[in-house]
């Protein structure tokens, strides 16, 4: 019996010790590791960033990742730019998901500007408009006929509604700031 616990603390131990990236499932493992590679990032920031933006979104098996970055501009100037540039686009049963991914290598930090867009029937992009014209966590920047944005306080957060009979869409933008390793 004392054999079976100390075999399995240490598995447990083990488990633990691994984590990070290699306790991803294969497919976003493959994921991260292209943001790892592509941004010039060390494995601890990859796995920090993948988690905070691109992970919540894998909760499903029905996905299609895409990318550009600063290789798909190789004649350009920036396509040996210290700054590295990531474009993700995901797609799933429900929603578009953008990402974009801006490494500014001498300041060290990693600007993420999420726009996830959900296509909808007008009479949900319209429900989702007055929860939001009632909550008071959110601000109305703007409204016409069929467009209404809103920020949320404090953050830099928006949803944006399109209504246009009988279609609709609610898209959610966000903006996010990580400090890396280099």
């Amino acid at each position: 019996m004392m054999k079976k616990i100390i075999f399995t603390s240490l598995v447990i131990c083990n488990l633990f010790a691994i984590g990070g990236m290699d306790s991803l499932p294969k497919d976003e493992k493959g994921v991260a590791q292209s943001m790892q590679k592509t941004l010039k990032l060390s494995k601890a920031d990859a796995f920090k960033i993948y988690k905070g933006t691109l992970q919540a979104y894998f909760n499903t098996k029905a996905w299609s990742l895409h990318f550009f970055d600063n290789n798909d501009s190789a004649k350009s100037k920036i396509g040996n730019s210290e700054n590295k540039t990531m474009f993700v686009t995901l797609l799933k049963d429900d929603r578009v998901i953008n990402i974009s991914f801006i490494k500014f290598k001498k300041e060290k930090q990693l600007l993420v500007f999420t726009v996830e867009t959900l296509p909808r029937k007008s009479s949900i992009a319209l429900e989702k408009f007055n929860d939001l014209a009632k909550d008071n966590k959110f601000s109305k920047e703007s409204e016409s006929t069929t467009f209404a944005y809103f920020n949320k306080k404090n953050y830099t957060s928006k949803v944006n509604i399109f209504v246009s009979s009988p279609v609709g869409a609610i898209q959610y933008t966000d903006l996010f700031l990580y400090n890396i390793e280099r």
